[in-house]
């Protein structure tokens, strides 16, 4: 095979008039002009590269010699490139029509001016079909690896890590997994082939770092809980990411990630009490010490609850694993009711969720003078007295359970919500509801995390 280094005035190389981006065209002015209307911004792009960076050194200009003018080459791979870089030579070859690209053009070319390229380095072959075998490799795939095999998601991040000192939140999660020790052998050999795009997805969703026990903070995965716990949530979600039947499509848009979180059973998630006393980084080998129960935990600022924007009772961001299926079919219906046209349906479910969720407590947890016989307020207020009790929550965080039980005018109360069931002139109101929630909600996160 006959070739030879060398480098060649941009003025004497040729578009190829028969480049197999476009249709055969009959002169240089056509070719110039089909490539702009093909590539448009893409050409700039280009262009601004190169005259930032240059032209890459491991990838030169393939040529051949013009049948008839002996001076001028054409171009066989690397039409693009030299396009762009005729179109900082003259700028004016771009049609006045497309204005927009012209006058950016003209304003590159004032930069490019200052250290334009005065040579263009090339590799002319003999005859074009000797060159035809490295322009198929590069343009048609990785051809069961002759060709080029590019990066995947998880490779590209690693280059970036290694290269630019950042590391996505996904390669984080994958070498945490990697190096922990509760984690499945089995699942730690497929790891290298996860696509971390789509555990990229989920890890910048606060819902999903809500229920993983993970957050961010200054571009880390950092966590609050034993490695253990917090391996739990994100290896549940790296063998699901890593099944065949399960696409982007189940996590692409807000919903399908709270679709798919509620998959999440309280195996898959941390236990609360392995708190520690500070957040770590997952890529970090030091680990804070464990939190002393018997010491109470700083309180945060309250969150507020945004209520007047949604339309169910129970917010769609909220995350409770309930293991009775009745219960969290009424749960995922209070999700989904929308309390413009079924408040008077949602009333009663809220009201026989309530319940249920009581009854599944005491039956899980028996007390003295309480039964499923017993009345709802009753059965609500002894319930939060146990959890209270068992330094579970405190009284603050139960005012709303204790306000149903006790306060029988309110309109938080047990009787407000018998009233909706059983007076046929007591009209629920949606507001009212989803306040109601809001009150309990925290009540029944813990309750269905102790059932």
């Amino acid at each position: 095979m006959a070739y030879e280094r060398t480098l060649i005035d941009i003025t004497d190389l040729n578009i190829n008039i028969e480049n197999p981006r476009f249709e055969m065209v009959g002169n240089q002015r056509a070719a110039i002009k089909t490539m702009i209307e093909d590539q448009g911004d893409k050409l700039f792009k280009l262009a601004d590269d190169i005259t930032n960076e240059g032209l890459n050194p491991g990838d030169p200009i393939f040529i051949t010699k013009h049948e008839k003018q002996t001076s001028h080459f054409n171009v066989l791979e690397g039409n693009r490139r030299v396009t762009a870089l005729k179109l900082l030579e003259n700028p004016d070859l771009i049609p006045e029509t497309n204005k927009s690209l012209l006058n950016k053009f003209k304003k590159l070319t004032e930069q490019y001016s200052k250290k334009p390229l005065e040579k263009v380095p090339c590799i002319l072959f003999d005859e074009e079909k000797e060159a035809e075998h490295w322009i198929e490799l590069k343009h048609t795939g990785q051809n069961d690896g002759v060709g080029t095999v590019v990066w995947d998601a998880q490779q590209k991040a690693r280059y970036d890590e290694r290269v630019k000192g950042t590391s996505s939140y996904a390669l984080q999660i994958i070498d945490f997994l990697q190096k922990e020790d509760s984690v499945n052998s089995e699942l730690k050999q497929k790891l290298n082939k996860l696509k971390s795009s789509s555990l990229q997805r989920l890890a910048t969703d606060p819902d999903f770092r809500r229920v993983s026990g993970i957050d961010i903070k200054d571009g880390k995965v950092i966590t609050r809980f034993e490695p253990a716990e917090v391996a739990k949530p994100l290896s549940k979600a790296a063998s699901d990411l890593l099944r065949k039947e399960f696409t982007v499509k189940n996590i692409y848009y807000k919903d399908d990630r709270l679709t798919y979180l509620e998959t999440f059973k309280k195996s898959d998630l941390p236990d609360k009490t392995q708190e520690l006393t500070a957040n770590w980084e997952l890529i970090s080998t030091t680990r804070p010490e464990k939190a002393d129960p018997k010491k109470s935990i700083p309180k945060g600022k309250k969150s507020k609850t945004i209520i007047s924007k949604r339309h169910t009772i129970i917010p769609k961001s909220t995350i409770i694993p309930i293991s009775q299926p009745r219960v969290n079919k009424i749960y995922h219906e209070l999700k989904d009711l929308d309390l413009r046209d079924f408040e008077n349906s949602g009333a009663i479910a809220f009201r026989v969720f309530i319940e249920l969720s009581m009854d599944s407590f005491i039956e899980k947890n028996p007390m003295a003078g309480v039964n499923n016989n017993s009345k709802l307020s009753h059965k609500l207020k002894s319930v939060a007295s146990n959890l209270e009790g068992n330094g579970i929550l405190d009284k603050n965080k139960l005012k709303g359970a204790y306000t149903a039980s006790t306060m029988k005018d309110s309109i938080f109360s047990i009787d407000t919500f018998n009233a909706f069931v059983h007076n046929k002139d007591f009209y629920p109101e949606a507001e009212q509801l989803k306040k109601n929630w809001d009150n309990l909600e925290i009540f029944f996160v813990k309750l269905w995390e102790l059932i």
